[in-house]
């Protein structure tokens, strides 16, 4: 970091610019008993990668349950049509046969067609005995010819008991009426290869073929709707505004690359920021992990301008005895593409910038796990102007009431944001360029680069003048501040999201927890939340506050908080100036950058490049001129003197005035020959006109 040296005008009291100021969150997950969660039966169903060719007309259909619950399944083709199954025998399992393919006869030749139309199916899933329970709707969309994907294979349906999924479960549970059986869900797809879960809301591996992706990818890109079951992470009901962005954003992508990473397990996310813009990349697919409640923390970075001063020297030059110079002076300003890489979030709020630090700061996430978990909480249609600024490495043990775990994840998050600011700022200042070009007697052209030129002459006769440039550094006081604490449910699927405010805290533990685990979750949640430290170590007092009992609440609840939207801090930059952020101030830093503003000092060279003779002849040139300028001076006072005079009407002074200074007098000769001349020597007549 560059050092800043103030001068006399380094601290001023106006005119300085307006901060700058970034919003992103930071997701910090939250450790909660795996007992504690509400459990419904979800199904789970998978394909057996080994085909039979021995079977490779038909296809067994497994139902198996891990509870009393007995499986039904119901079976339509792509045409709606039902599927007839039989029964075969495997113990005690007896799974559904499908007939892919049966015998033709023509012409005495024997061959086989295919008995199913299309490339998919659709398995209707429930229970015997079920009351108010609809059944799961399983479409399977294979990507290929049903007898050709299923022939001689053996699928798996089977049911057993789920921590939740979704929040929306218990909310459809509490509608049924009290004769109600246990309900039932789409929990996933399970790659039998890799033990890998699909969320039930998104394509499975067996449907992604390659011919789908690319089929899926160019439609996409041509018209700007990503099919959801193939791109779940690209933001879906876009306007026609959005579909563009979509367009302009993937239009580099080659079909090639997309289906390659797609059918290798990654998935394309694409998040619009707050400027608007779309960004794409490529993270891998997440596993479907099991529920789990997060701590959704706001921040906001305001950078403050602080003192300002000289920095480095970048040009120095002699001028000697009565040399003369040009000089051109040109910015790291000069072009659109230098102004983009020498951005800074300190002194810019751009697209590039946000960008650059965005980037910057997931580079600093401790693991590729954590970062697609960002991404993916993040992977919604429409940005909410915040940035995404990383997944907590660390969890808070959410029983006991311990805060610790949270407070360490918060500080690790702190500390990678304030790398991140100083990356930033380095490549930035580092890029500040300025340029000071010298010629002597030579006008340069200067194009259509923004430059200054300007003639300097020395006009001394015996020292050397001497410049020094150098760049104006700009001290930047940077304030992380937290300005709102949020509470969500996630599984780490973008679907199973749910985010609520510390008030609506209640209503989101009920639809997630057991009731006998609501009360110690809630406290538990709560005494984290309460004692987030500021960048002192201190818990502050009043951002988080007894919120007011929503509507049909019971006023007696007294641990419902709610975060005081109008809470602020105070801080004390480096130039003694008091700065007021909304929130709580978490960190703080400083940091330099380089400017385009340059400062130049002159000075005289010690050496006298004269001898005795020539300096005599100088002493008396600078003589002769000091008695012109006591002459001339004199001059001025005797006028000076004389108005007084007549100002004052003093005659007697004006009298002995004219007798010391009288004036000259002034005689008009006229030659009398020359009245009487004539030209050319003529002689006059009479009447004084030349003769002829």
């Amino acid at each position: 970091m560059e050092s800043v040296q103030p001068t006399a005008g380094a601290v001023v009291s106006q005119d300085l610019p307006e901060p700058t100021s970034y919003r992103g969150q930071y997701v910090m997950p939250l450790d909660v008993d795996p007992k504690a969660w509400l459990r419904y039966s979800g199904i789970t169903y998978w394909l057996d990668p080994a085909a039979d060719p021995n079977t490779a007309t038909v296809c067994y259909v497994y139902l198996l349950s891990d509870s009393d619950l007995k499986p039904t399944c119901v079976i339509d083709d792509e045409s709606g049509r039902r599927v007839e199954t039989g029964v075969a025998n495997d113990g005690d399992l007896q799974p559904r046969v499908i007939i892919l393919k049966q015998d033709v006869s023509s012409g005495g030749t024997v061959s086989q067609r295919d008995t199913l139309p299309g490339t998919s199916l659709t398995f209707r899933i429930n229970y015997q005995g079920s009351q108010e329970v609809n059944d799961v709707v399983v479409p399977i969309d294979f990507g290929r010819p049903v007898a050709e994907a299923l022939g001689g294979r053996k699928l798996y349906f089977k049911l057993s008991e789920q921590p939740t999924a979704f929040t929306d479960l218990a909310a459809r549970d509490r509608l049924r009426s009290p004769k109600k059986t246990p309900l039932i869900y789409l929990h996933g797809y399970e790659d039998p290869d890799t033990g890998q879960e699909t969320i039930g809301t998104r394509l499975p591996p067996i449907a992604l073929t390659r011919d789908r992706i690319a089929a899926a990818w160019n439609t996409g890109k041509a018209t700007g709707v990503f099919d959801p079951a193939v791109f779940p992470n690209v933001p879906a009901d876009l306007d026609a505004a959005g579909r563009a962005g979509l367009m302009a954003v993937v239009a580099g992508l080659d079909e090639a690359t997309v289906v390659e990473q797609v059918h290798g397990g990654a998935r394309l996310v694409i998040n619009r920021a707050a400027t608007g813009e779309y960004t794409y990349r490529f993270l891998p697919a997440p596993r479907h992990c099991s529920p789990g409640l997060v701590l959704v923390e706001y921040y906001r970075l305001t950078s403050f301008p602080a003192r300002y001063g000289a920095g480095r020297t970048i040009k120095t030059f002699t001028l000697l005895p009565g040399e003369r110079t040009s000089i051109r002076i040109s910015s790291y300003l000069r072009s659109a593409e230098s102004q983009q890489r020498t951005a800074s979030i300190l002194d810019a709020t751009d697209s590039q910038t946000e960008s650059e630090f965005a980037r910057t700061v997931n580079s600093e996430q401790s693991n590729q796990d954590s970062s697609s978990k960002s991404f993916e909480y993040r992977a919604e249609a429409e940005a909410q102007g915040q940035a995404n600024w990383g997944w907590g490495s660390a969890s808070a043990k959410v029983s006991g009431g311990v805060s610790g775990g949270s407070n360490s994840a918060r500080e690790e998050f702190v500390k990678n944001l304030t790398n991140a600011v100083s990356q930033n700022t380095a490549r930035a200042s580092s890029r500040r360029e300025m340029q000071v070009d010298t010629s002597i007697d030579v006008k340069l052209e200067t194009g259509e680069e923004q430059a200054v030129e300007r003639m300097l002459e020395n006009i001394n006769v015996s020292r050397t003048l001497n410049f020094v440039f150098r760049q104006m550094n700009q001290e930047y006081f940077t304030v992380l501040h937290l300005v709102d604490v949020r509470v969500a449910f996630f599984n780490g699927h973008a679907e199973s999201r749910d985010e609520v405010p510390l008030s609506g805290l209640d209503r989101l533990l009920a639809d997630c927890l057991q009731p006998e685990a609501v009360d110690s979750v809630r406290s538990s949640v709560l005494e984290v939340v309460k004692a987030i430290p500021d960048y002192q170590g201190r818990v502050p007092d009043g951002f988080v506050k007894q919120a007011p009992p929503a509507p049909g609440q019971d006023p007696a609840t007294d641990d419902l908080l709610a975060v005081d939207p109008n809470f602020t801090s105070t801080c004390t930059g480096p130039d003694g100036r008091e700065h007021t952020v909304p929130g709580v101030i978490v960190g703080l830093d400083q940091h330099v950058l380089r400017t385009d503003g340059i400062t130049v000092d002159s000075y005289l060279g010690d050496g006298n490049a004269l001898d005795d003779y020539s300096t005599g002849l100088q002493e008396q040139a600078v003589r002769a001129r000091q008695i012109d300028n006591d002459r001339a001076a004199a001059e001025v006072d005797r006028l000076r003197l004389a108005t007084q005079l007549v100002q004052d009407g003093n005659t007697t002074g004006a009298a002995l005035y004219q007798r010391l200074f009288p004036i000259p007098q002034i005689v008009n000769q006229i030659d009398h020959a020359a009245v009487g001349a004539v030209p050319n020597g003529q002689q006059p007549t009479g009447d004084g006109v030349p003769a002829n």
